[in-house]
């Protein structure tokens, strides 16, 4: 009997946002450093989201300059979530708030 001529189980993909398809435009070869530490940011920033040192990345740390400063699309992702641009660092404004549900959620689906 009908399923309308749909296989079961068959579904659209939804279209992505600008936020994933900036953490799927990494490149391959540092996608997961990248992601690891954008996950770990924007977990500090879910988990504490009044804390000011949370809501500030210092772009010229060397480890941030591996992993994000110098890696292709890395900083528009951050960009995408609501950072903003400083000088030498990225700043999140107390108006933007991160959810759990669609950021990090976001990320985690980005590495698979």
């Amino acid at each position: 009997m009908g399923y309308a001529g749909y296989a079961p189980g068959n579904r659209i993909a939804d279209k992505l946002t600008p936020m994933q398809q900036a953490l799927r435009s990494l490149p391959l070869e540092k996608a997961q450093e990248s992601l690891d530490l954008i996950e770990k940011l924007t977990r500090n920033v879910v988990r504490n989201p009044g804390e000011d040192k949370f809501r500030r990345i210092n772009l010229s740390n060397p480890k941030i300059s591996t992993a994000i400063t110098e890696v292709h699309f890395a900083v528009d992702a951050l960009k995408e979530m609501g950072w903003v641009q400083d000088d030498d660092a990225l700043l999140l404004p107390p108006s933007v708030h991160l959810a759990h549900e669609r950021e990090v959620v976001g990320i985690i689906d980005a590495k698979d």
